[in-house]
């Protein structure tokens, strides 16, 4: 491990770390898709209140539309003001044959998105691939969203995020866990206990190498208390944030990736005591009934960090 973090160290060095820290603390509690090819629906995004939109091109947007969804986006991307809402573009897979001129349409376009999302991507040689692309259309590094959607993608996921790592023109910012493609590549049900594995595997790598993870689209969309319950329980399991494929999901999502203000002052009383407690020369004590140590202020530090970013 501790090689590991010193190789992340010196490509980050390499390739400017300061854009890189820039890219990867940016809030992205809620994550909403857009049809690619709906000037109408793509408007409404500044208005939402909204940490990401994404602009899709590909499972919102028909086989015969994404000619119209590309040149729906370059116009979307010139013409509306998106305020403090992220702009980014999900375009097809590596393996569809339209990954090449679905990144070309965007990045060659007088306006580019902030940020662009690949869906699907499983192996080096597809990360390979992204990042020749990449590198024709910037001179500079571009930050990438990417997604892990079947059982192949999640066993190569730490060789992909090391290639991507060390590629030319590509920073790697989220990973999306794309659970009803995963679900539907296993054979399993979209039931919680069967993705368990799969959103601990991609929590765990992300946060290794300080990508953030999201977590899976809630389809029940008029279910806002259920979703409330998975966002929670998505925040405790360690995302940033979640997927969502309607309005009423955003407030809740957003909330839920957010620490309340009773969190945020246990944290802030629990680092100066901490503090208090290192200065009269103690370790580990009490703290309103619980034995404290430096893992549970580091604890307490992330939920200081998530409200001060």
């Amino acid at each position: 491990m501790l090689c590991s973090r010193m190789i992340r160290k010196s490509i980050a060095s390499c390739r400017g770390v300061a854009s890189s820290a820039v890219y990867q603390s940016r809030k992205r509690r809620a994550l909403m898709y857009m049809p690619g090819d709906d000037l109408r629906k793509i408007s409404k995004a500044a208005s939402l209140d909204l940490d990401l939109a994404v602009l899709d091109c590909e499972d919102a947007v028909a086989v015969n539309r994404k000619s119209e969804a590309r040149d729906t986006i370059c116009t979307a991307l010139q013409t509306f003001d998106f305020g403090r809402t992220e702009r980014g573009v999900r375009t097809n897979s590596a393996s569809s044959g339209l990954l090449e001129d679905d990144l070309k349409s965007v990045l060659l376009n007088t306006v580019r998105p902030d940020i662009v999302m690949i869906p699907k991507l499983d192996s080096v040689e597809e990360a390979c691939f992204l990042n020749s692309i990449i590198s024709q259309c910037s001179s500079e590094p571009f930050p990438v969203i990417f997604q892990t959607e079947s059982a192949v993608g999640l066993i190569n996921l730490p060789e992909i995020i090391n290639s991507l790592i060390a590629s030319s023109h590509v920073i790697p910012v989220a990973i999306v866990f794309g659970s009803d493609d995963y679900v539907s590549d296993i054979r399993g049900s979209r039931d919680i206990d069967a993705v368990v594995y799969a959103r601990q595997k991609i929590v765990t790598y992300s946060r290794a190498y300080n990508i953030q993870p999201i977590d899976r689209v809630y389809i029940e969309y008029k279910d806002l208390e259920g979703l409330k319950r998975e966002s929670e329980k998505g925040f405790g399991f360690g995302f940033a944030g979640k997927q969502c494929i309607h309005p009423t999901q955003i407030p809740v999502i957003q909330s839920a990736f957010s620490p309340s203000h009773e969190q945020l002052e246990y944290a802030r009383e629990l680092i100066r005591s901490f503090e208090d407690n290192q200065a009269a020369g103690k370790g580990a004590f009490t703290f309103r009934g619980k034995m404290i140590d430096r893992p549970t202020l580091l604890q307490a530090k992330n939920v200081v960090d998530m409200f001060d970013e």
